[in-house]
């Protein structure tokens, strides 16, 4: 048995915290259900757990994409269970630790408070809640659904979360390997390598070529790091300058789905995104005109917004969605061919959850094939530096023999 921390809802909208032992995190939601509460959050039991908020508070100020799936799952949680939209709102703006986040759900509760719809009390935060939550808040409050949608947009929010946290755990071997790799190689350059320069300085001509290599380049990390860091650095500027311009984004957006190991992956993705979002936008009310401009602004890519673009005009004029897809370079057979078949049967929303299903797997299948490939890769890569390295001082060394004294 582990002792767990909850907070949860009583019928009456008063706020418990508190312990509970159990097995596991599931059957301590079932236990506080069968007591009569509405578990709010539930989470393993932390000694010093002030101290621990209190360092978070620290390194976390601003509102995260996490922050905004838990207020939304808690949110759902509490509608379903007959709060009211103001009462909920003001017992997660009570809730809530984080400052940020409390300060923007106090905001929005007493916009509510005020008359304003809850939509438009979200629109004010564009930075917290973008344009796809709004909306969604907006169709479930014209159709008189909005405990619905707002548990759709918790699920949705969710898979977007878990797709992300499994590509950054998989990415944590390849930058590891590089990090390791990378010190190793600058440890030798800076520290290893200048050692043998004074043994060398004598050998002129007689030194050989690899080894004259070697000493420039470690004679040039040596002597103009700062000049070598200064010029990183204002490369990195540029480049994120760069990339946030119109020359700089349409650039990007041309070549990322024709990268090599990386092409498939943003392709993949692309496709599970608009699938995803386009289909919780249509379960949730919204009009496919509506919701397909929605998809547009969330893509962040030109050529995916030049195809939703085709997609408007082609539903503008009573036409269907498949062709302007099928004629784009970015959405496979497979992925057009459900969505004809989903227009076909009427169907077109529980198809596209299918596709995002399927591609979601697709992405996780093709990051472990990407990593499986970039981890012995970036390995040679060191070992052919490092080998380069020794091979090059073992051949200067063993050039002193053939000096003439």
């Amino acid at each position: 048995m582990e002792n767990y921390f909850y907070e949860a809802a009583t019928s009456e909208g008063a706020v418990m915290k508190g312990t509970i032992q159990a097995l596991n995190e599931r059957l301590a939601v079932d236990q506080l259900q069968n007591m009569g509460y509405f578990p709010l959050s539930v989470s393993r039991e932390r000694k010093e757990k002030a101290l621990d908020i209190d360092l978070l508070k620290l390194f976390h100020s601003r509102v995260t994409e996490k922050d905004v799936m838990t207020f939304t799952y808690q949110l759902g949680v509490l509608l379903d269970a007959g709060f009211t939209l103001d009462k909920s709102l003001f017992v997660l703006s009570d809730l809530t630790e984080k400052k940020a986040l409390r300060d923007f759900l106090k905001e929005i509760y007493s916009q509510v408070r005020g008359g304003k719809s809850f939509s438009e009390a979200l629109s004010r935060f564009p930075e917290v809640f973008p344009p796809f939550y709004v909306n969604m808040v907006k169709a479930g409050e014209t159709g008189g659904f909005l405990e619905d949608t707002v548990s759709r947009i918790a699920v949705y929010l969710e898979n977007s979360q878990a797709i992300k946290g499994e590509i950054r755990s998989a990415l944590i071997y390849p930058l590891f390997v590089t990090f390791v790799g990378g010190a190793a190689v600058l440890l030798l350059l800076t520290f290893v390598v200048p050692k043998f320069k004074m043994i060398f300085s004598d050998m002129g001509g007689a030194l050989p070529l690899p080894t004259i290599m070697l000493l420039a380049v470690s004679n040039a990390l040596t002597s103009y790091w700062w000049a070598i860091m200064l010029c990183a650095a204002g490369l990195i500027a540029y480049s994120g300058y760069f990339l946030r311009g119109d020359r700089g984004r349409q650039w990007w957006d041309n070549i990322k789905f024709r990268l090599p190991l990386f092409g498939k992956l943003y392709k993949e993705a692309a496709v599970a995104t608009f699938a995803r979002t386009f289909a919780t936008l249509l379960k949730s009310g919204v009009p496919i005109l509506n919701a397909l401009q929605v998809v547009k602004g969330t893509l962040r890519s030109d050529r995916l917004s030049d195809v939703i673009s085709s997609v408007r005009d082609e539903v503008k004029k009573g036409r269907g969605i498949s062709e302007p897809l099928k004629n784009s370079d970015i959405f496979p057979p497979i992925a057009v061919h459900m969505v004809t078949v989903g227009e076909e049967t009427g169907r077109l929303d529980e198809m596209l959850v299918k596709i995002a299903d399927r591609f979601d797997m697709e992405v996780r299948t093709t990051v472990k094939r990407v990593l499986a490939i970039l981890g012995p890769i970036l390995i040679l890569l060191l070992g052919i530096i490092i080998g380069f390295i020794v091979v090059a001082m073992l051949l200067a060394i063993l050039s002193i023999n053939e000096l003439p004294f």
